[in-house]
């Protein structure tokens, strides 16, 4: 295990501390005969080089003993083989976050595939490693955070559903008429002129939902009941400029409800978790 945990030093080191920023610039723009990603593997290859001889210098012999120099090499190549196709992968993607995950997972893959090929880990050591992982206690935990992601969006949508159509109703209202009250004045307004009514980020209020329940949840799994009240208090200290701008009394109800009935359903959904984990 220590040679495994030296091998993904490594390669995040390699990956995200020596790069620079004109070589990431480079890494977009070039080709797989880049001299950047020629660089780029090397250097994977170097600090792996370098770990494995760290390794024989320090590591236990029951660790090293079955591990010879062509199985090291074998793994250096590999490694370095891969950043190379990763690299000229990026060149055909266009969404940077999905290569980044994507190239992240493969590789962290591959690395702990060399290293139970290289270090004779056998298929009843993965049986027991996964049976220490997907044990009762780990579902619950990871079924809370199911819930409260994507299906209690769905709740607390159907639950607003009426409030919202209302909202919008009484935007269309009011747009609809302000809209005839300016004909004369947009005629003479610059065409060209920038749309400046106040827009949220794309998608921006799920994620803020998810981020918040997923916090609210954690905080109960470790007892920290105090920290669902700074995400209260931290959440209502950033509505509440806007909200004050817009002095509309439905619109604040709107957003109170909505972020109460959201830690409404991660406190419901926690503590019943953190019972149902007591007793398993």
């Amino acid at each position: 295990m220590e040679l495994l945990l030296l091998l993904l030093t490594a390669h995040f080191v390699a990956d995200f501390y020596l790069p620079t920023h004109n070589g990431n610039k480079a890494l977009k723009a070039n080709s797989l005969t880049s001299s950047f990603n020629w660089k780029h593997a090397a250097v994977h290859g170097l600090l792996n080089i370098i770990v494995f001889v760290f390794a024989s210098l320090t590591l236990p012999d029951s660790v090293m003993v079955n591990i010879t120099f062509l199985p090291m090499l074998t793994l250096v190549v590999i490694i370095c083989a891969s950043h190379l196709l990763t690299d000229n992968w990026k060149l055909h993607t266009s969404n940077e976050l999905v290569h980044l995950l994507a190239v992240q997972t493969i590789h962290i893959l591959l690395i702990c595939l060399l290293w139970s090929c290289i270090s004779d880990f056998t298929l009843q050591q993965v049986n027991v490693f996964f049976s220490h992982i997907l044990t009762a206690k780990n579902m619950v935990i990871a079924v809370s955070y199911l819930l409260i992601c994507k299906p209690a969006s769905v709740i607390i949508a159907l639950a607003l559903k009426k409030h919202t159509d209302n909202l919008n109703d009484s935007d269309n209202a009011i747009e609809h008429q302000n809209a005839q009250g300016n004909e004369l004045e947009s005629m003479n307004a610059d065409s060209s002129a920038p749309n400046k009514k106040a827009t949220g980020l794309l998608s921006a209020g799920a994620w803020i939902g998810y981020i918040e329940r997923c916090l609210a949840i954690s905080f109960i799994f470790m007892g920290q009941f105090a920290g669902i009240g700074f995400l209260v208090a931290t959440k209502t200290i950033f509505r509440f400029g806007d909200l004050t701008k817009n002095k509309d009394m439905k619109l604040t109800e709107y957003m109170m409800l909505g972020t109460l009935l959201s830690y409404a359903i991660a406190i419901f959904v926690g503590w019943n978790a953190l019972q149902i984990y007591k007793l398993l």
